[in-house]
């Protein structure tokens, strides 16, 4: 806030007061005698008015006290009002001072936190007046008298149009000082000065009831009646007061808790790069050995061989294949945990999630008949023309399916059976991957999903982590349970309807 409110200009606050002072000057040469009790009566609503609150935007703060008692003093006493309402103001800072060292904060805090707190009390008082101003040019000159008479219609109807006036002043000046101090009209967000049309319509039927009220009050009870009119602008005021605190409250309780969430996701995170640290040193420690262990080998079988011999050459061709997939796999690894590490978003497209199925089991089919391993695939369902036109993204799914497929492949016996069954349940779609290995082991169950987590002798521990995360990604979800005869299914469950 500190910072926001240095980036205000002097001259701005310096040209508000200057037009405030020159109003109040105005309102001297219009002094009238015969009010001097109403006068009185006044100034202790006026002090406190100022020292009320509630703080809206960046700029200004709302007193309903305040805003209500300065229209029925102008309509009460006519301009004298706006020297009346400088006097107000330098007379409530004594106030707000004792308040202050009895431990209550009655200065603003944009007042607060400003670099020339008396810059910000000019603009108050200097756009007040002018709002103030307004509203008196356009009531006389539409024939309007003093003291107002408002039970007359007319008079209301001139009451109501001044009203207006002064409100729509009111929001402009606002607009214009706030567009000079941070570059933007208004305050998004924040249902008072959030626009032009907001903070006229929140004045009129905010604050204006109460000025009608306020001012029937002086016309029937005199002093008597202006307090017993003030009492409902108080309540109305404490009402909005507890709703704003109660506010502040709840954002800075969520500000609080998305900070504990981000502290929580980076601490997650650092726990996973540790054992990823541990996990793929030991995996490029293990690969840097084999390169140095086949690169000796291959040293001693040339220098062993005075002569080339195809037995030495047939040699070295094998230490060349077991150097290169020494070299595939220290890259895989590493790609594997340059792409965890990145969060990527996914590029849906209208697509056949039937066609997607069988181009994965078809790209491992190769692998699945070294172990004479079948694939069994199911599509059922009356809604399966919607499976074959959803929205996804083709190579990041495959990806995870062929994760799962590859997962199951390892965990099948040799001839063993892998089903994949895919069927629309309502406005969703479910894809079983089902293997007849020896299932997943209670005390692991709950890690599978954890990066860099394995059970295997090779292997990052990140494929089903991928998995989790791209289908996550398409807004599903993918859980793994044991069969009740043998083996384990691991179960994508997507929307039908994705959310774009």
């Amino acid at each position: 806030m500190g910072e926001e409110a240095a980036l205000g200009t002097p001259e701005a606050g310096a040209s508000w007061g200057v037009v405030g002072l020159l109003l109040a000057a105005v309102g001297l040469v219009a002094f009238n005698l015969g009010y001097l009790d109403l006068y009185s009566a006044f100034l202790p609503l006026l002090c406190i008015g100022v020292v009320l609150r509630v703080e809206v935007g960046l700029d200004w703060f709302l007193s309903l006290l305040l805003f209500a008692v300065t229209s029925t003093l102008l309509y009460t006493v006519g301009l004298f009002a706006l020297p009346l309402i400088v006097g107000g103001l330098v007379a409530s800072i004594p106030v707000a001072l004792l308040l202050r060292r009895w431990g209550v904060e009655a200065i603003p805090q944009t007042v607060r936190d400003d670099t020339r707190p008396m810059r910000r009390v000019l603009e108050l008082a200097g756009l007040l007046l002018t709002a103030l101003f307004a509203r008196y040019i356009v009531y006389r000159s539409s024939g309007g008298k003093i003291p107002i008479q408002i039970g007359e219609f007319e008079e209301f109807a001139r009451f109501m149009l001044s009203e207006v006036s002064g409100w729509m002043v009111f929001a402009l000046g606002y607009g214009g000082q706030h567009r000079r101090r941070y570059g933007s009209l208004y305050t998004s967000g924040l249902d008072f000065a959030s626009s032009f049309p907001t903070m006229v319509i929140t004045g009129l039927f905010l604050v204006t009831p109460y000025v009608a009220l306020m001012t029937l009050g002086v016309n029937t009870f005199g002093i008597a009646g202006l307090y017993l009119g003030a009492l409902p602008v108080g309540a109305a005021h404490v009402l909005m007061r507890t709703l704003t605190l109660r506010r502040k409250e709840i954002e800075r309780q969520n500000s609080r808790l998305q900070r504990m969430n981000v502290d929580m996701a980076h601490n997650e995170r650092m726990v996973a790069i540790g054992q990823m640290s541990s996990t793929i040193s030991h995996q490029i420690l293990q690969k840097i050995g084999l390169l140095g262990l086949q690169c000796d080998l291959l040293r001693v079988t040339l220098d062993e061989a005075s002569s080339p011999t195809t037995d030495a050459g047939d040699e070295a061709h094998e230490r060349l294949e077991q150097l290169d997939a020494a070299i595939t796999d220290l890259n895989t690894t590493l790609s594997d945990l340059l792409v965890f590490s990145r969060d990527f978003a996914v590029h849906l497209e209208r697509g056949s999630l039937d066609a997607l199925l069988q181009e994965a089991i078809q790209e491992v089919r190769q692998a699945a008949r070294a172990r004479n391993i079948e694939f069994c695939y199911q599509c059922e369902g009356e809604g399966e023309g919607r499976i074959r036109s959803m929205l996804f993204d083709r190579i990041k799914l495959k990806q995870a399916v062929l994760n799962l497929l590859t997962n199951a492949i390892e965990a099948s016996p040799d001839a063993g059976m892998i089903t994949i069954l895919a069927q629309p349940l309502d406005d969703q779609v479910q894809i079983a991957i089902r293997d007849e290995g020896t299932g997943i082991q209670s005390e692991v169950h709950e890690q599978i999903f954890t990066p860099f987590f394995t059970t295997k002798k090779t292997g990052s521990g990140l494929g089903l982590a991928f998995a989790e995360k791209i289908v996550e990604l398409h807004y599903g979800t993918v859980v793994a349970r044991n069969n009740p005869d043998q083996g384990a299914t691991f179960t994508i469950t997507l929307p039908l309807t994705a959310k774009m």
